[in-house]
């Protein structure tokens, strides 16, 4: 839940103060973050199911059941930050088209930033703040496997 208050107050601010914009040094830290967490939980998966926890021969059953929620949050969490991913580039691309049309239009210069519109910075943050939430959900259920062994 944390994670998506977090995401809420980032576009409330941005709605309220107007910091919706976007440049490649802003879009490549956020690209960079959801690809450090999509590689933590891809090997957190991959260890996950290599492990003796994930078989059948798991003696507990909230074991079991703690490593197959861990591993469906896991799995979500890379598939929504891909989105995330996809959704960042693209809208960058967009808000720096406009902003190019805008500026060529008033005799202005060239600027390698832009505004993202509302739709375009909702189809971002919606999937972060899911995939935040599905990373710790995960990582959660991952720690209760180890008090339970």
């Amino acid at each position: 839940m944390l994670p998506m208050i977090f995401v809420g107050f980032v576009g409330y601010e941005a709605r309220k103060r107007g910091w919706a914009w976007t440049k490649p040094d802003t879009r490549n830290m956020y690209v960079e973050g959801a690809k450090t967490l999509i590689t933590g939980s891809g090997i957190a998966v991959a260890l996950l199911a290599s492990s003796s926890v994930a078989s059948a021969r798991t003696a507990s059953p909230l074991v079991a059941f703690s490593a197959k929620v861990a591993a469906v949050c896991l799995i979500s969490c890379v598939c929504l930050f891909l989105a995330v991913i996809l959704a960042l580039l693209r809208g960058y691309e967009r808000a720096w088209s406009r902003n190019q049309e805008r500026m060529s239009a008033a005799g202005q210069g060239s600027t390698n930033e832009g505004k993202l519109s509302t739709a375009e910075l909702t189809l971002i943050l919606v999937p972060s703040g899911l995939a935040l939430s599905t990373f710790v959900s995960g990582f959660v259920f991952l720690g209760r496997i180890a008090f339970h062994f």
